[in-house]
């Protein structure tokens, strides 16, 4: 695993190794960041943070989960910290949700596979509550187990699917709003 092979190599005093970790999860990390934060200079800012703190973490990795599980276990709490010191909070339940059928949501799912309705999507991701849009994103875009997501974020594997499941459904809400509302502007 070269993960393994760049820990050994930072940790005999190789510097420059670290480097191969920022190239590989650089991305993803403020994909996260951002979902928890909605804002891209905080998400940048916990992204450096969960860097930094994964580095004088890394002695103490010992392997138990797959190191990116682990890594983003570290930039989900700095990003949630950050949003504590924000004192913004966001309460999911008072977000309704229509009740959609179980076709509907294979619809979406199978919206979220076309690259053509990437747009779209990213900007519905950024209407639904951030926590849901976190899940989502580790699960269909990282393609996170269910346990690896309990591992990242510290929920249970029934409420990881209940918010997945609510945000499917709040992803295809906001997906059907928008095109409905761009049918209507091309009358």
């Amino acid at each position: 695993m070269e993960e393994e092979k760049w820990i050994q190599q930072i940790l005999a005093g190789d510097v420059q190794s670290f480097s191969c970790f920022v190239a590989k999860y650089e991305k993803m990390a403020y994909n996260l960041a951002y979902r928890i934060l909605g804002n891209r200079e905080e998400a940048e800012e916990a992204v450096q943070d969960s860097f930094l703190k994964m580095y004088r973490s890394l002695a103490g990795f010992q392997g138990n989960s797959k190191f990116s599980t682990w890594f983003y276990r570290i930039v989900y709490h700095t990003a949630i910290s950050a949003q504590r010191q924000q004192n913004y909070t966001t309460d999911i339940d008072d977000v309704p949700a229509s009740e959609i059928t179980e076709d509907e949501t294979d619809s979406a799912t199978a919206m979220l596979e076309n690259k053509d309705r990437h747009e779209l999507i990213t900007k519905a991701m950024e209407k639904i509550p951030s926590d849901e849009a976190l899940l989502l994103t580790l699960y269909y875009l990282e393609e996170s187990s269910i346990e690896e997501i309990q591992q990242i974020t510290g929920l249970s594997g029934s409420n990881v699917k209940v918010k997945l499941f609510r945000g499917r459904k709040h992803l295809y809400a906001e997906i059907e709003q928008m095109t409905h509302k761009a049918k209507i502007e091309m009358l």
